[in-house]
């Protein structure tokens, strides 16, 4: 592809110039007015200037993953340079200087260059599917598309800052249920492992006949000493195919994902997570200039619910053959009514992005609520658990012992 010498004005008169890959001058054209910059004067080069391949860093080897907190820093410093028009080179090497993590600064500059030799910017990006996930980049590429960059980076700032809150509340709330849970753990571990085998031995010695109760723990105690190996082994073995079957198989997916939406109270918070991200991710795209099919097409993989998406992949092809949006909803029962309604406002007054977006705020305010209430109620049922199953283990070898102290007297 030629390359091009270039010199342009951008919406705020300034004077810009740089080298560009560009089939024609045209092309040259199209895409400095995709950047907000208007050519006055370009210069065929005789030779083009040596473009990294994508996801190259200088130097070698490939970027890895990126942090969470990085990137809502990298996208708040970004929606402050489009806003104001610095120019894309320029704004990506600001963010580079003020990013701690050397890798990600690799990555920023290696944007830099490649958007300085021609390439747009969410070409450049695409480059880096380990650092920017599917999401993000589709994101940027709508909202430079629109010319709606800066609204872009604001929307993908928002969603990880949201996102970083519900994992920040859920790791402080599940401190103490964790210790808790982890000392019952061991504490039956061992319980069952080393006391109740002695007195097992014990009370066998002196043949008693044992209650139905006594019976049962002990038998229990010498299942879990005698296959604990076994478990060791089989459980993690269990969880990792499992979780090769629902990335293979979708029919595996389905049937985990309807088992997980069935449970008592996590069920629903799932289902929760799963609108408010679909709700999120449609009004992020919608508002960045996305048509409703691309936009229905790009929320899929985005969910965390196979079945939220597949009831999602059939409405896309609804809407397809003519139906609304409500319309194409209304056929699945996964959605709950306030979604719906929600749309069905947002077709009527034409605000159909500020309808979801609300529906994604009420299930970010509900949600972390929804998860506190459940961890607060999980303490308490620890300690209940671990207070009756001391209290039955007791009752246990206390029962015998009663009966051999009666048998002498």
């Amino acid at each position: 592809m030629p390359s091009y010498a270039y010199e342009a004005i951008d919406g705020s008169g300034r004077r810009l110039t740089g080298t560009m890959l560009a089939d024609n001058e045209a092309n040259l054209d199209s895409k400095l007015s995709a950047m907000g910059a208007w050519l006055t004067h370009s210069k065929l080069q005789k030779t083009a200037p040596a473009v990294a391949k994508p996801g190259a860093l200088p130097g070698g080897g490939r970027a890895g993953k990126v942090g969470r907190r990085e990137l809502i820093d990298f996208c708040t410093v970004m929606v402050f340079q489009t806003r104001v028009g610095i120019p894309m080179v320029q704004a990506l090497d600001v963010a580079a200087h003020d990013c701690e993590n050397p890798k990600f600064r690799a990555v920023l500059l290696a944007i830099g260059r490649q958007i300085e030799a021609g390439s747009l910017f969410h070409e450049a990006v695409e480059g880096f599917p380990g650092v920017f996930d599917l999401q993000f980049r589709k994101v940027l590429r709508a909202g430079e598309t629109t010319g709606k960059l800066p609204e872009a980076f604001e929307d993908l700032g928002k969603n990880l800052a949201w996102i970083e809150k519900i994992l920040a509340e859920v790791r402080q709330a599940s401190i103490y249920p964790g210790i808790v849970l982890t000392v019952v753990m061991g504490f039956v571990i061992g319980l069952f492992t080393f006391v109740i085998p002695k007195f097992a031995a014990l009370l066998s010695n002196v043949h008693v006949k044992l209650p139905l109760l006594t019976q049962i723990v002990f038998g229990l105690s010498h299942a879990i000493k005698s296959t604990w190996w076994l478990w060791i082994v089989v459980i993690p073995l269990a969880v990792i195919s499992l979780i090769i079957a629902k990335r293979v198989s979708k029919t595996v997916a389905l049937l985990v994902d309807r088992a997980k939406l069935a449970l008592p109270v996590l069920g629903e918070i799932n289902m929760m997570l799963a609108i408010s991200r679909f709700a999120h991710n449609f009004a992020m795209l919608y508002r960045s200039g996305v048509s409703v099919v691309q936009a229905l097409e790009l929320c899929e993989g985005m969910l965390g619910s196979p079945i939220v998406e597949k009831a999602i992949a059939e409405a896309c092809e609804s809407v397809k053959t003519g139906s609304t949006i409500s319309e194409a909803i209304r056929k699945h029962p996964v959605f709950p009514p306030l979604l719906l309604r929600m749309i069905v406002l947002g077709e009527g007054t034409g605000t159909l992005d500020t309808a979801l977006q609300n529906v994604s705020d009420y299930y970010n305010e509900v949600v972390p609520r929804k998860i506190n209430s459940l961890l607060t109620m999980l303490e308490p049922a620890l300690t209940v658990s671990m207070i009756v199953l001391v209290g039955l283990v007791a009752l246990s070898i206390y029962l015998p012992i009663l009966a051999l102290m009666g048998a002498i007297h």
